[in-house]
């Protein structure tokens, strides 16, 4: 296995958390004062920035009325819903720091999961679940039990590679549902990324690689866009961390058509004419 590439340690370093939100009103209150508390326990300089993405429920309001009493939580407004990668290239013009977190600001994600990719390893034999040695860490969602039918199918899969190619997979960490895992599969071919949940909005990463990698969806594509140009820059992309079962959204919920208009458009455009240079000097490859 060839060595990985020295990177500067960073896992100690200041943070940017950036909470993409829509319509939480509800649960605002408590999200905020549960990333403070965490944040604060770090014992290191952070920012908490918070979009909003044209809320329609009073969000936007609540959460500047939230950040006056806390010295170290930023709000910016979207006037009309453009979404979540438009959201988080918001969050880029304003984050300072080196470590960058993103997330959505939605009950389910909660701050102890940042502690999972922030946490050392003891183990030293696999320096890529750390952030000192990657570029970027990514959660995985899935904690549903995997129907038995795909159980069965992995199975006669894994044999199969055993016996042809000397090469035994590893069964799937959980259950995304079949266009989530379709999703994965097509991103594999197109763009070489091996994750098992590609869009999943949790992750750590160096701020530092966005001045490679503009980004150009406004839609969740982002998610996948980020993985595709990374990988196909040669960063170091570290193995995808589990979340605890059953705190994430539910992943039945069907995307409306708007949603899945927007996540064609975007996709569309990353593959037809993929940026990859800092913001303001666009360069296409």
């Amino acid at each position: 296995m060839p060595e990985l590439p020295e990177l500067t340690p960073i896992a100690s370093q200041p943070l940017s958390v950036v909470l993409l939100t829509r319509n939480q009103a509800g649960h605002l209150e408590a999200l905020l004062a549960a990333w403070v508390t965490y944040l604060n326990g770090l014992d290191r300089e952070y920012e908490l920035i918070v979009v909003d993405d044209g809320s329609t429920d009073g969000t936007s309001e609540l959460a500047e009325k939230l950040a006056a009493g806390y010295r170290r939580v930023l709000v910016r407004r979207h006037e009309r819903a453009q979404g979540e990668g438009a959201a988080l290239r918001t969050a880029l013009t304003l984050a300072q720091h080196p470590l960058l977190c993103y997330t959505l600001g939605d009950p389910h994600y909660v701050p102890a999961d940042l502690g999972k990719l922030l946490r050392k390893r003891t183990d030293s034999s696999k320096p890529d679940l750390e952030i000192d040695h990657v570029h970027l860490l990514s959660a995985s969602r899935g904690g549903q039990s995997v129907p038995w039918a795909w159980q069965a199918l992995g199975v006669w899969w894994r044999l199969l590679n055993r016996v042809l190619f000397a090469y035994f997979p590893q069964p799937l960490p959980g259950w995304l549902g079949w266009k989530r895992h379709a999703l994965s599969f097509l991103v594999r071919v197109l763009f070489g990324v091996r994750y098992h949940d590609v869009a999943c909005p949790f992750r750590l990463l160096r701020r530092e690689i966005f001045a490679r990698i503009p980004l150009q969806s406004d839609g969740a594509f982002v998610h996948v866009e980020i993985l595709a140009k990374a990988n196909y820059l040669g960063m170091m992309m570290g193995e995808q961390v589990p979340l605890e079962p059953g705190r994430y959204p539910p992943l039945t919920t069907e995307m409306s058509r708007e949603e899945r208009r927007q996540l064609h458009t975007d996709a569309c455009r990353v593959l037809r004419h993929p940026t990859f240079t800092a913001y303001g000097l666009a360069e296409e490859r």
